[in-house]
């Protein structure tokens, strides 16, 4: 490096002011970083990486150059970053915790301490960590020499300050590295009870932060207990300093997911629940640096914003989202104070409309608590045993075994939330506009976050009745441009599989003469891929092909569309799926496709037109898809090629014989309707329908029940007797030829 590190790091230290603090820790987290080549490409790509693809395709020789060169790119950037770490750990550490403690501003003080955090995790072993900040966490490491007395009252402020430094950089270190904080907290423990009871908002606030990322780390959770046991958690949560609240808030929301005594209490979480909704009533993210571009791509957003009090109720909303209760208190209007102008979910989806929201801290938080509260804890737990050996139900009797009856009667008293509670909550969700708000989220959103997006739409989409007002909302559209890339990771490839399926849902019941022709068009591409995605479950496939034989039914653009994205081979596949109902659909899904030329060309074809009569022949195994192939035969036969080729075909005779005889009123009428069109057609086809009996078998069929008065010894209802004289009809017709 052609910059002095001595002289870097003494700049640092001199723009430790509130006015240029924020662009030191730019400065500092850009010198310090891991990833030197990530900084360099910041603004313009001078080295650009190779992508996976790319280096599948290089030479063997130059892709070990390749891998060479970044492993020892990656030796040397580690080792940069971490002599530069502990040489500020020796000269520029104490300087920092001074500007930190000083500072009025909150919010800075909370930047301080995760660039501060990430500066030390840079020196990646933690026992060089410990040695580099050891000498800090000591009591009298920031007592400066005696040159006068002082009052006990002065003094009294020199250890509080000093005990706010070892808080400061306790926080850090559990931001930094989780076990090297859990160590630290260790020694400074009784500095945070201090802290917490020294009725300084200082002091208090650097308490709360400590607080809040010791609940974070299961090894320092234990050091809070007393804290906990004597009421000085709540004293925090209670503080009327907003900074104050928000980190206790936070600390008291994981603390009670580790702790079920603590998060069973129900006054305590919807005393969490006011503080949570109160915060969100913060101005939300604060920019503190506006300035230097190229240095706010590579630092990242965390160190950019510290968490304001909004995005701290975000977190404890998403902690208490959970909880059954919790979930019916925000979707039917929870709102605090009572007086407020607006309720919780509200100004949930107000926070998520924001410019660039998808790209804030709190935009997993905002699309995890939506998409909890469209779904009942119980359909979480069965999707988190799926694919496993043991179900969820075997699960819950191995833990009642070792449950005591008080424990087991405890189990039994937990809220109910049927599908009717869910089916309301998400009717309600949808009428605060939040479908519209997890659109703008997906907007330049991460990965994680654009996956519980996409998780909160597909579980809201199960409410047939809304579906409309998703579509009106941007659902369709959001989610049909969701593609993967051409080397998706699996969290990519299960949110755009995750997607496809919302989008199928939506079709599966809306009337497609009601979307516009850009939705119709650009949602057949989507379906099709999910139809041949073979990791894709059963119940993708089917609700994929549902909605492929609701666009179907539109018109000849719509079936031209589906051709043209290989739709007749895909539905074929789909066709011989090991799940019936699957089977069922995909056999709809191609009658639906009748009478494209493209379609009728594929049933011309003799070996496709014997799997058909094979399925249509199949109804004791699956009535719905042997009614669909018999249909798809009957609307197809008035083709003179697919009528020849039919009566052509070894097994006719038999297969329409026993299609006629299988007392299955819907499907007889389809199969009198194949013949009707068959004789139609006169000549060799008329002669083969005759020649094959089948002409004589509705004579008498007619004949036996031609006034329809043997009827009530069979035992149908009245839809059914109306079935039986349609059929009779046909019978009649048929016999006259």
């Amino acid at each position: 490096s052609l910059v002095n590190n001595e002289f870097m790091l003494k700049s640092c230290c001199l723009a430790f002011s509130d006015k240029i603090i924020a662009a030191a820790l730019d400065v500092l987290s850009s010198w310090t970083t891991l990833d030197r080549l990530a900084l360099l490409n910041a603004d313009t790509p001078l080295i650009p990486r190779k992508t996976p693809s790319e280096q599948r395709n290089m030479k063997p020789r130059d892709l070990a150059a390749y891998s060479k060169a970044n492993y020892q790119r990656s030796c040397r950037d580690k080792k940069w970053a971490k002599d530069r770490a502990m040489l500020f750990c020796k000269k520029g550490l104490k300087d920092l915790l001074q500007a930190a403690v000083a500072t009025e501003n909150h919010t800075l003080r909370k930047q301080v301490g995760i660039v501060l955090g990430r500066i030390l995790a840079s020196i990646q072993e933690e026992e060089d960590i410990k040695t580099c900040v050891k000498q800090w966490l000591e009591t009298s490491a920031f007592v400066e020499e005696i040159i006068e007395e002082k009052t006990e009252e002065e003094w009294q402020g020199e250890e509080l300050i000093e005990m706010m430094k070892r808080g400061q950089l306790t926080t850090s270190l559990l931001l930094g590295n989780g076990e090297v904080g859990a160590w630290a907290l260790s020694h400074t423990r009784s500095d945070l009870c201090n802290l917490v009871q020294s009725d300084n908002i200082k002091a208090m606030a650097i308490a709360s932060e400590m607080v809040s990322a010791a609940a974070s780390v299961e090894k320092a959770r234990p050091s809070l207990t007393s804290l906990v046991n004597n009421g000085s958690l709540e004293a925090l949560v209670e503080h009327p300093e907003q900074d104050i609240r928000s980190g206790a808030a936070s600390a008291i929301a994981k603390l009670g997911l580790a702790d079920k005594t603590l998060s069973a209490n129900e006054g305590e979480v919807i005393g969490l629940l006011e503080v949570a909704v109160e915060l969100l009533n913060d101005k939300g993210l604060v920019d503190i640096t506006k300035e230097n571009d190229v240095l706010s791509k590579t630092v990242g957003a965390s160190s950019q914003y510290a968490a304001s009090s909004t995005e701290r109720g975000v977190e404890v909303l998403g902690y208490l989202s959970g909880k059954t209760h919790i979930k019916e208190e925000l979707a039917h209007g929870f709102r605090c104070p009572p007086s407020a102008p607006k309720t919780a979910i509200e100004k949930l989806v107000e926070i998520a409309n924001e410019p660039k929201a998808g790209e804030s801290i709190s935009a997993y938080g905002l699309a995890t608590i939506f998409g909890l509260i469209a779904v009942s804890n119980e359909t979480l737990r069965k999707e988190a045993f799926k694919d496993k050996e043991i179900s969820m139900e075997q699960y819950d009797e191995l833990q009642k075994l070792g449950k005591t009856e008080e424990e087991k009667e405890a189990m039994s008293t937990e809220p109910d939330d049927n599908q009717t509670n869910v089916e309301e909550r998400i009717r309600k969700l949808i009428q605060s506009n939040v479908p519209r708000a997890l659109v703008k989220l997906m907007e330049g959103a991460s990965e994680k976050t654009l996956e519980q997006c996409v998780i909160g739409l597909n579980r809201m989409a199960i409410e047939a009745s809304c579906r409309g007002m998703m579509i009106q909302q941007g659902v369709l559209s959001g989610c049909m441009k969701l593609d993967q890339g051409k080397n998706p990771t699996e969290v990519e490839k299960n949110t755009v599989r995750q997607a496809r399926q919302c989008v199928s849902k939506l079709l599966v019941t809306t009337n497609p003469a009601l979307l516009t022709s850009s939705q119709m068009m650009g949602s057949v591409k989507p379906l099709i891929q999910l139809i041949r995605d073979n990791d894709a479950s059963d119940l993708q496939h089917f609700e994929a092909l549902l909605a492929i034989t609701n666009l179907a039914s539109v018109s000849n653009e719509t079936k031209t569309r589906i051709v043209a994205e290989k739709g007749i081979s895909t539905l074929s596949y789909a066709m011989f799926a090991d799940h019936e109902l699957v089977r069922r659909a995909g056999t709809e899904a191609m009658c639906n496709l009748v009478p494209h030329p493209a379609m009728m060309k594929h049933l011309a074809d003799p070996e496709n037109l014997r799997l058909w009569l094979a399925f249509a022949a199949n109804f004791e195994e699956n009535v719905e898809c042997a009614t669909a192939a018999v249909g798809c035969l009957a609307m197809s036969a008035y083709d003179p090629a697919i009528s020849s080729t039919l009566i052509s075909l070894e097994k006719f005779t038999e297969s329409v014989s026993a299609i006629l005889e299988s007392g299955n009123l819907d499907i007889m009428h389809r199969a009198l309707v194949l013949l009707q069109e068959l004789l139609n057609h006169g000549g060799e086809t008329k002669e083969a329908v005759i020649g094959a009996g089948l002409v004589a078998f509705c004579r008498i069929y007619a004949d036996s029940y031609h006034d329809g008065s043997k009827a009530q010894d069979l035992g149908l209802s009245k839809e059914q007797q109306g079935q039986l004289m349609v059929t009779i009809d046909l019978a009649k017709q048929i016999a006259s030829v």
